[in-house]
């Protein structure tokens, strides 16, 4: 086996990541090192002695191909989680706790980019600390492959419009029912991928005179680092209850004293509740109508065999897609055949159609004059199988964001997505510069190329507590600041006028 050290980045770079979930935590905003993939099948790649929140790139990643990702040749104390992005931010792609195997600390988890590109690879230590150094990463080749033709997920080409974030509730009576973290992630993948129209199976399973109909959400889902309480947080309460199943008539899913979870803010988040569906029911959804006036059950029941496509899942509902429809439901879409004979959907772009189609229906299928092209049956809000339907169209796309823009305008303005300090924050402004970096608690803030009025000056620790503040204002360009008794780690320097705040961060070693 060849290794190869990846190149570190001679400079810290602040990392603004669009799309922060599951094991973010209030400092992860650091790319470290880069450097290329593995080419040759058993290479590997490596970086050394990463603290908790930092990234590393690796660039030219092979769609198809299968990298291990891991950290289990490090020193089992370090509890690791790993979470990898598209480099420079999106919605993730792979996430591993204690995969290794051993000491319920290292991580490991095999990523097969669906498209060639370069990855963001975050390590954190479980629960959200910093202080804890030395943990190597190791990328190994470990089959060589090609991009498939399922519903893998591409990297969409804008940013997106706005960022939902997700709390999963799981309820569990048994081991299976208390389903993995892998599980929950692959769901939030695919959620991303169909609303932002980057499934990989769009191009396959749409008919050729449906495609022109297709549309990017320009949403996305994340799982929400902040909770209501303003707390960091995984996204993910787990609940063991003594009910066998839950049912839509009961709705006890949604309450703690009928065996489920109460919701988080449902203005600020999205509810999912995960467990044992009965009645041979995969879900249920509520609509936007129900916020205002039963809010405490606002939110999305999906069966734990029917959520994500990995782990416990059961086909042919096995690959996310009614979670994709649930949440159809929550941003107000209609069934295809709207609920009746030839029924409205209140969608000008979706063919009328009789009745529900199940299975996989071949093209065309002709019901309520809707010949020549017939129904849409490969459309997310009919009830086809979950490898046979594939998309949203414009018009549901508008009647979507009208939702989010009107009666479900809250979630724009939630913090779920990234923590108050460091994600939505921390920014690197040209012309802050703080001198010596690294330094032992004593050092110098600087402006240069910029001018500042009476600024105050406040410095945040790694975690995003306020260890120091400016008793009054301050008029020299220069300033000079001392932490007192300051344990080793990263600090972020805010210095703000009635016009800007400035922010740069050191290191105190």
């Amino acid at each position: 086996m060849k290794k190869i050290i990846l190149l570190f980045v001679p400079v810290i770079i602040v990392y603004l990541n669009t799309s922060p979930v599951h094991a973010q935590c209030a400092y992860d905003n650091y790319l470290i090192a880069e450097g290329d993939a593995p080419q040759v099948l058993n290479d590997q790649v490596y970086s050394i002695g990463n603290w908790a929140g930092e990234m590393i790139r690796v660039t030219n990643m092979k769609g198809g191909n299968t990298y291990s990702i891991s950290t289990c040749e490090s020193y089992f104390y370090f509890d690791s989680e790993i979470t990898v992005y598209p480099a420079g931010g999106g919605s993730p792609v792979a996430y591993d706790d204690d995969g290794c195997g051993l000491y319920e600390g290292p991580s490991y988890v095999e990523f097969t980019p669906s498209q060639n590109g370069d990855y963001d690879i975050l390590l954190d230590e479980y629960p959200c600390q910093s202080n804890v150094s030395g943990m190597n990463i190791y990328i190994t080749l470990i089959e060589e492959g090609s991009v498939g033709t399922g519903a893998g997920c591409g990297i969409p080409a804008t940013v997106a419009s706005l960022s939902i974030p997700v709390v999963v509730h799981v309820l569990y009576k048994t081991a299976e029912q208390n389903i993995s973290d892998d599980q929950i992630m692959s769901q939030i993948a695919v959620l991303n991928c169909d609303f932002r129209k980057v499934n990989g199976d769009f191009q396959n399973v749409v008919p050729g005179v449906f495609q022109g109909l297709g549309t990017d959400m320009g949403i996305e889902f994340c799982l929400a680092s902040v909770d209501p309480d303003g707390d960091v947080t995984s996204g993910i309460t787990r609940t063991q209850t003594n009910v066998s199943a839950f049912t839509a008539n009961e709705n006890g899913a949604k309450h703690s004293n009928l065996g489920g979870h109460d919701n988080w803010d449902p203005t600020r988040y999205l509810n999912i509740w995960v467990c044992n569906l009965g009645g041979g029911l995969l879900g249920y959804a509520t609509f936007p109508a129900d916020l205002q006036s039963n809010p405490d059950e606002d939110g999305v029941v999906i069966g734990f065999t029917a959520f994500g496509n990995t782990g416990s899942v059961a086909a042919p509902y096995n690959q996310g897609r009614t979670a994709t429809h649930e949440v159809g439901h929550w941003l107000n879409l209609r069934h295809v055949w709207g609920d009746a004979a030839c029924g409205n959907d209140f969608v000008d772009d979706t063919p009328t159609q009789e009745q529900a189609n199940y299975s996989c229906m071949n093209f065309p299928h002709v019901t309520c004059n809707n010949g020549p092209n017939g129904d849409l049956f490969v459309n997310f809000m009919d009830y086809s199988d979950d490898a046979c339907m594939a998309m949203f169209t414009n018009g549901q796309g508008q009647r979507a964001n009208a939702t989010t823009a009107g009666s479900r305008n809250g979630l724009s303005s939630s913090a779920g997505c990234g923590a108050t300090v460091g994600i939505q924050e921390i920014d690197s402004n040209a012309g802050l510069t703080a001198y010596p970096n690294p330094n032992n608690g004593i050092f110098r803030v600087k402006s240069s190329n910029v001018s500042w009025n009476q600024p105050t000056i406040e410095v945040y620790d790694i975690l995003g507590k306020k260890i120091m503040a400016s008793a009054n204002k301050i008029s020299s360009s220069e300033i000079d600041i001392e932490l007192n008794s300051a344990s080793k780690g990263i600090y972020f320097i805010s210095v703000s006028d009635q016009n800007k705040t400035w922010r740069t961060s050191i290191l105190v070693n």
